[in-house]
């Protein structure tokens, strides 16, 4: 199973992947301001989504046995 940190590194990394490849796609189709401005708002929309709304897995019930046996 996934700890806290792992999970975190695992959103950064693909929050982080995803915003390069929007910026690379950006840069190769030349884009004009208000087309980048576009892209820009529209590429970081799913990266926000995945920081905030990717929540930690809910513990299990012999998780939480085991952990109120501690």
């Amino acid at each position: 199973m996934l700890t806290g940190m792992e999970l975190k590194r695992i959103k950064m990394t693909v929050s982080t992947l995803w915003v390069l490849t929007a910026v690379v796609i950006a840069i190769v189709a030349d884009l004009s301001v208000s087309g980048g401005i576009a892209v820009t708002s529209l590429d970081l929309l799913p990266p926000l989504a995945i920081l905030l709304l990717w929540n930690d897995p809910a513990p299990t019930t012999s998780e939480c046995i085991r952990e109120a046996r501690r």
